[in-house]
């Protein structure tokens, strides 16, 4: 955090470059110990998000750096992410068939009580091979390379990009931005068509991103910041149930169930993702990606 006090939005991309970087990498480092610990559903929630919102660091910054250092810094950290998916995926689905179950009746209730008990087993398998795999990256060794990527932009040569090393960060920060944002824009009209869901899908993806790359760089907004945060985490939010729901009828669909109990657990997963979309169609129309582009840009 010292790190970030001294950056304003005058300060040069590549010393802005390396603190912002570090401090992603310590927050990552601090959530890998946690998980590793706990195993606890919500470090690796935080553990994964670190580790995506480091891996959009290296994107931002690219430009400050030799393309073969980013490249082998993301792929490090993808490793991890890709570690903590499937777990983090099951960890959903217990959560929601669990809930779900509470108000079920019948036959339907006993078939969900199958799918949570099968979710639970595959939970302890995925539990033995994610404190494995995190043993097997070794992150001593992995903190050490991400450590002398971080701090070797490349300042005395020119980088591919044509990027100046020395332009503001505040500059720097407002093209990034904006490069993110013009993808969501464009992605908009195709996921207001609520059966559209790979567009949603795709539209989730882009928000994150949009996302992560803002809370990077959370220290220019200054005061704007936590609503700006607030009204674009409403959108991933929204999206990421509609794509959850999405995930969890495909695993009803594959169960073989009864039709008739097969229909009851998906009429009541369609009216939730039904529900979802309405209220992203809300956040379209009180609090369009436009306004928020508009604030963000007024406030850097």
């Amino acid at each position: 955090m010292s790190g970030l006090m001294r950056i304003s939005g005058h300060t040069p991309l590549w010393i802005a470059a390396r603190a912002l970087l570090a401090g992603r990498v310590d927050d990552f480092f601090d959530r890998w110990r946690r998980a590793a610990e706990t195993f606890d559903p919500e470090d690796i929630h935080d553990l994964r998000v670190s580790s995506r919102r480091l891996r959009e660091g290296f994107l931002l910054f690219a430009a400050a750096y030799r393309p073969e250092s980013v490249r082998r810094a993301a792929r490090g950290v993808r490793k991890v992410t890709r570690l903590l998916g499937a777990l983090r995926n099951t960890d959903e689905a217990l959560v929601f068939f669990r809930r779900m179950a509470v108000a079920a009746a019948g036959s339907a209730g006993r078939h969900l009580a199958r799918i949570i008990a099968r979710h639970e087993d595959l939970r302890r398998e995925q539990r033995r091979q994610l404190r494995r795999g995190l043993r097997e990256l070794d992150p001593r060794r992995t903190r050490e390379a991400l450590a002398r990527i971080v701090a070797s932009p490349a300042l005395f040569s020119p980088p591919p990009s044509g990027i100046d090393p020395f332009t503001t960060i505040a500059a720097f920060a407002a093209d990034r931005l904006r490069e993110r944002l013009d993808h969501v824009l464009a992605l908009v009209p195709d996921a207001c068509r609520e059966a559209d869901v790979e567009a949603q899908h795709r539209l989730r993806i882009a928000v994150k991103h949009y996302r992560y790359r803002l809370e990077i760089l959370s220290f220019l907004p200054g005061d704007a910041f936590a609503a700006l945060h607030a009204a674009i985490k409403a959108y991933q939010d929204v999206l990421g149930t509609m794509h959850d729901l999405d995930v969890f009828a495909g695993i009803v669909r594959h169960e073989g169930l009864p039709s008739a109990d097969e229909c009851v657990i998906l009429t009541h997963i369609a009216g939730e993702r039904h529900r979802q979309f309405a209220l992203f169609a809300g956040l379209l129309a009180e609090t369009p990606f436009e306004a928020i582009g508009e604030q963000v840009r007024r406030a850097l």
